[in-house]
Order: C-alpha cells, then structure tokens, then sequence
C-alpha cells in the first residue's frame, strides 16, 4: 500500500512536470537556496561569487555570476533559512536593469554592471545572465530575462560583408581562447548545413536524371515515374531542411 501511494505521487509530479514543459512559453525556472553575504540585497539582484562568498555583482560582465535573486522558481532545491535566498541559475525571472549601457530590446544579452545587483545591457563580448524578455527604456526597474549563463562572443553576430569578412571573423575568434568552444560550435553548424544543402542538390540531381531517362526508355510507365520522383523530391527536400534547421539549432541553442 505504502509502495503504491509512493508510485502513484511520482506519477503525479512526472505527469505535472511534463505539463508544465510542453504547455508553458518558457523553459521551468531552476533555484537553489544559497547563503548571501550581502545584507542589502533584494529581489531582482543578481549576485556573483567573491573569495568564496556569494554578494551583489559590481563588476560589469563578471564571470563570477552566480543568478538572480527570485520568488517565482519552479524547482527550489536546499533548505531555506534567515540567511539563504533562492537564486535563478536557469530559465525565467524578474531582473532589476538599468538603461546605462543603452535602451533594452528584447533579445538583447543582459549582463552585470558597476551598480551593486543591477544589470545591463550587453555591448561586447563577455559572460552575460541571459536574454532579454521583453524592451527596455527607463531608467531602472525589471524586466523579465531568460537566464542561461554563458560567455558570449558578441561580434559574431554582428554582419561581415562577404565571406572573407567571415573567414576573417572566425580566425580572429580562435585567437581567444575563450571564443574557441563558440567559435567552433558555428564552424560545425556551417558545415552541416553546407553538407545538407550539398548532399540535397546531388540526390536531386540525380532524381530528376534518372526520371526523366525512365520516362524516355518506358514512356508508357511516365506517370508512375513522376510520381516516384516527386515523392522521392519531397523526401530530400525534407531531409535537407531538417539538416539546415538542425544547423540552426546548434547556432542558436
């Protein structure tokens, strides 16, 4: 009897939890209780590790961010006492920001500032909190940000005309050893999606040859043929566009 209550609660939080994944817009917050030094701070703030000790971040693109302080995580994990605050290390949350950097857009990287807990907006390569949820123009306040803390190489967003403005861009990159693991990761996405792309205009070539050479030996079975090779079309078509999205996941994700 004891067994079965314990399955069926797990069943319970297993099917609650996948209804939240599917049916939410976000991915589900992530927090854990965690001692803060900091006497001052206050939801919204985002802290960063120091000598061991967790305080307000005053650093601007610290590589030391440790989240955010919040009320609204999913899952919260260790104990919580007078001294402990739960903080965001992934997924949705309020964020207190300020406009010193430049008006917030959404989509824009977010990352720490001078101002102890406050963040801004991200102008140049560095570690950042997340992404923007939503715009920006006051002077401070929150806004809500994805949070997914990670060292961001800015500049290979920005657009280089043509592709030597590109190889340029890349070789420069690898000369930071900070930027090889990005660097690589859109090396990898040019590839596959250059090979989906290649792979998709040979196997269509090759189609489109062969039907149109069955159509000339067999005129009777002309028909059945198309059909083949518009089934055979539509394959590769979709067998390329899963190879190129899949390239922009690897981007983008």
């Amino acid at each position: 009897m004891f067994l079965m209550k314990i399955r069926n609660l797990f069943f319970l939080f297993l099917s609650l939890s996948i209804f939240q994944i599917t049916f939410s817009q976000t991915a589900p917050s992530i927090a854990q209780n965690l001692e803060i030094k900091d006497p001052e701070v206050k939801i919204g703030e985002i802290v960063c590790l120091k000598e061991n000790e967790i305080f307000r971040c005053d650093t601007p693109y610290d590589e030391n961010i440790v989240g955010v302080i919040s009320e609204r995580a999913i899952l919260v994990f260790g104990k919580r006492t007078t001294t402990t605050f739960p903080v965001i290390s992934y997924g949705e949350a309020l964020v207190k920001v300020s406009t010193q950097n430049g008006k917030i857009k959404k989509g824009d990287y977010i990352t720490s500032s001078n101002k102890p807990g406050v963040a801004q907006k991200a102008t140049q390569s560095g570690f950042v909190l997340g992404k923007a949820l939503a715009d920006f123009d006051r002077e401070e306040g929150l806004i809500p940000v994805f949070v997914n803390i990670q060292y961001i190489n800015l500049s290979l967003f920005q657009k280089k005309p043509g592709v030597g403005g590109i190889i340029q861009e890349i070789l420069s990159g690898l000369k930071i050893e900070k930027n090889i693991p990005e660097v690589l990761r859109y090396i990898f996405a040019i590839i596959l999606a250059g090979m989906s792309f290649l792979f998709g205009f040979l196997f269509f070539a090759r189609t489109l040859r062969e039907g149109i050479a069955g159509i000339s030996r067999n005129p009777l079975a002309k028909e059945s043929i198309q059909t083949a090779m518009i089934l055979n079309l539509i394959g590769i078509s979709i067998l390329t566009l899963a190879g190129i999205g899949l390239a922009l996941f690897v981007i983008f994700f």
